[in-house]
């Protein structure tokens, strides 16, 4: 019998064609899915203060840990859909801070998207619809390797006769070697917020001065094929751009595709999704009313883009106890001096935690559900490997259960 069909939780695109047969997986030639369905268990234990113990004994002592703390913060946030409403129910309880970590480049697109708006895009419309498509900062191919051939590349699509017209600007580093790029407009990291700025005045009509940091040629050319485009599509990486500079950019990106989609079709795609990082937006969203930085120490959730910035709070020694997630990934939980329960995947190394609680990998160990970069749907997951781990819902609940038990 043929395998069955199974999404990838491994990059923001959850490929949802991916065969499992036999506990094998055909990833579809994709390097990084291939690597994340070949992690395998290195510490299944948990362990408090470097000794074993058992699920409940661990729970219990982060339980105490964490709610003997003035102000907790629960971040990392690597989990699927379930463990991250189970983690925000869970910083409710213990009137924490819960925010992404490394969230920064995801709340300027979030904060400028909620002020000012935008026609935003589903994967299916740029893969059916869009014939000029202009991407803007880096090559999306290492984060999300089937990129080009999902999107761009669509042998099926539905509405459009030939292959998109693609265009790359951006420093020439991050170029994307793929054969469905067009054109290639090369722009230094520190000159990309002037290029943008000189390709919207050129979509707008306006002569420039020569330059001879700014291909202006090019430029005007890429503004013609976007006024011009019967359904275009920017995709841009907000990243790529310096941190001062991130706001300013999107807030050009957004007036220029405005301008364009009053003549014609013009729509927008944030690059991301790391490990479930749009499900987390969404699940804070849901349940609280903010897509992230929520603080809920006064009782209610509050929403504040700097004050509940997880990296600054831990920086500022306001935080006096962390709660780390990872089971997406394996990333360590960051050294901070404060007292640490770490939900760890079981590939990961030992952490300088006081509790270590070992979870399984979602679409692993056990099924689940992770969100889509472009947002539009919450993907089900399928155990390739089911193992005893439990889930970081099931952790979380557990040391709800003690935080409730407690007079």
């Amino acid at each position: 019998m043929p395998g069955r069909a199974i999404a990838c939780p491994f990059c923001g695109l959850v490929c949802d064609d991916l065969l499992l047969d036999e506990g094998r997986v055909d990833t579809r030639g994709c390097a990084k899915g291939a690597a994340g369905f070949a992690r395998r268990p290195a510490i299944v234990e948990h362990r408090i203060n470097g000794r074993a113990a058992s699920l409940g004994e661990a729970a219990a002592a982060a339980a105490g840990l964490l709610g003997a703390a003035r102000l907790p913060l629960v971040t990392g946030l690597a989990a699927d859909v379930a463990g991250l409403r189970a983690l925000v129910g869970l910083a409710d309880r213990l009137g924490a801070v819960i925010d992404r970590w490394q969230s920064a480049a995801q709340q300027t697109n979030l904060s400028l998207l909620q002020r000012a708006g935008a026609l935003a895009a589903t994967f299916a419309e740029i893969a059916n619809r869009a014939d000029v498509v202009l991407l803007i900062g880096n090559d999306p191919t290492p984060s999300q390797p089937r990129f080009f051939e999902r999107l761009l590349r669509n042998r099926g699509a539905l509405y459009r006769q030939a292959p998109p017209y693609v265009a790359f600007l951006g420093p020439e580093a991050a170029m994307p070697g793929d054969a469905a790029v067009s054109e290639r407009v090369p722009v230094n990291e520190d000159a990309l917020l002037d290029a943008l700025s000189a390709l919207a005045a050129l979509g707008e009509g306006r002569k420039l001065a020569a330059s001879a940091s700014l291909p202006l040629v090019a430029l005007g050319e890429l503004a013609d094929r976007l006024a011009t485009a019967h359904y275009g599509a920017v995709v841009w990486d907000i990243a790529a751009f310096p941190p001062a500079a991130r706001a300013p950019a999107l807030a050009i990106l957004l007036r220029m595709m405005r301008r364009l989609a009053r003549r014609t079709r013009c729509v927008g795609l944030p690059l991301g999704g790391e490990d479930n990082a749009q499900g987390a937006a969404q699940v804070m969203l849901w349940q609280a009313g903010w897509p992230g930085r929520l603080s809920f120490a006064g009782g209610v959730p509050q929403h504040d883009p700097w004050r509940n910035h997880a990296q600054r709070l831990l920086a500022a020694g306001e935080a006096d106890a962390l709660l780390w997630v990872a089971a997406l990934s394996a990333a360590p939980a960051p050294e901070c001096g404060v007292p640490t329960v770490a939900l760890l995947a079981a590939d990961a190394p030992a952490a300088r935690a006081e509790v270590e609680i070992r979870v399984g990998i979602p679409g692993l160990d056990h099924g689940g559900a992770v969100m889509r970069a472009d947002t539009v749907v919450a993907l089900p997951l399928a155990p390739a490997r089911p193992s005893g781990l439990p889930s970081v819902a099931a952790a979380a609940r557990a040391i709800l259960a003690h935080l409730l038990a407690t007079p």
